[in-house]
């Protein structure tokens, strides 16, 4: 099987996946192998999952909020300060109202969540100049809607690049800021093209791992245990190198010249919150009354 990713040949997620498939290999005694794919090889996520949905592609792995492309409810993951904190988070991930949102993503697309516990760092932006107001600025955004609709709140505007070019937009000035997680922002060495880093944690968020439902069904029941099993085991330990490195990422960002600033975030918290209640009113994206019941779980 192939299993995507867009993440960089040296960052964490991609050893992960390594993890994954050696994990699946050793358990299943080499009769499930799996080829890992970094660094978008296979394409953006988009067209990954697109590839998954349609049989061509087996596996991808990345953020949770590049499925609200696919699923209007799952839009909502892209608004940034949608949760509290990570322990908000987690509670959501692991909620009846997040598997029914699995679950439609599988009806509807084919394709089937087996891992979400690869939990990622917050997301803090980084930027040419000091970040003091978002206004006139042109900063870098996924294809994910609540990416796009939050920025805008803010007032910047939201320019769709993808993850592996943005740094060249940075250092050629295509764009002014953009955001990521803080071992991702070393990385990836976004510092070196924008080397200011506010810290905001605006947005947490997980890798999902993703296969095709019917590559699923063709797999005997042992096979569907190891994978479930080498996913999560893999996603424990990303987490568990995630929350140690965050720190070293922001010493070592510093070392290489960087200059980490902690952020108010409360004006963009309210701008935002507007938004939100704006598209829920609007009814046009995801279904009134999700944010509330997000809100609501403890």
């Amino acid at each position: 099987m192939r299993l995507g990713g867009i993440q960089s040949a040296e960052d964490i997620a991609t050893q992960g996946m390594e993890m994954l498939a050696r994990i699946a290999a050793e358990k299943s005694g080499g009769t499930l192998e799996i080829m890992v794919f970094p660094a978008s090889q296979l394409g953006n996520a988009t067209a990954q999952i697109e590839a998954v949905s349609m049989g061509s592609q087996d596996m991808f792995i990345d953020a949770s909020g590049f499925v609200g492309t696919f699923l209007p409810d799952r839009q909502i993951d892209g608004m940034f300060f949608l949760f509290r904190d990570h322990a908000h988070f987690a509670a959501f991930m692991a909620s009846p109202l997040n598997q029914a949102m699995e679950e439609e993503f599988r009806r509807l697309r084919g394709i089937r969540i087996i891992s979400h516990n690869w939990f990622r760092a917050p997301r803090s932006f980084v930027s040419r100049e000091p970040l003091q107001s978002f206004e006139g600025l042109r900063v870098r955004v996924p294809d994910i809607r609540g990416y796009l609709e939050s920025v805008a709140a803010m007032g910047g505007g939201p320019t769709q690049i993808a993850w592996g070019e943005t740094y060249l937009a940075l250092s050629q000035g295509v764009v002014d800021a953009a955001e990521g997680p803080a071992d991702n922002l070393y990385s990836m060495r976004f510092y070196e093209a924008a080397r200011h880093i506010s810290v905001t944690n605006h947005l947490r968020d997980c890798l999902q791992v993703m296969i095709n439902d019917r590559t699923w069904n063709r797999l005997s029941a042992e096979h569907q245990r190891i994978l479930v099993e080498a996913s999560n085991e893999a996603g424990a330990w990303y987490s568990a190198q995630v929350g140690a490195t965050v720190e070293s990422a922001f010493r070592s960002i510093q070392q290489g010249g960087g200059i980490i600033t902690e952020m108010d975030v409360g004006p963009m918290r309210e701008r935002v919150a507007r938004r939100i209640a704006e598209i829920e009113a609007e009814g046009n994206l995801w279904r009134r009354g999700l944010y509330q019941e997000i809100q609501n779980i403890r």
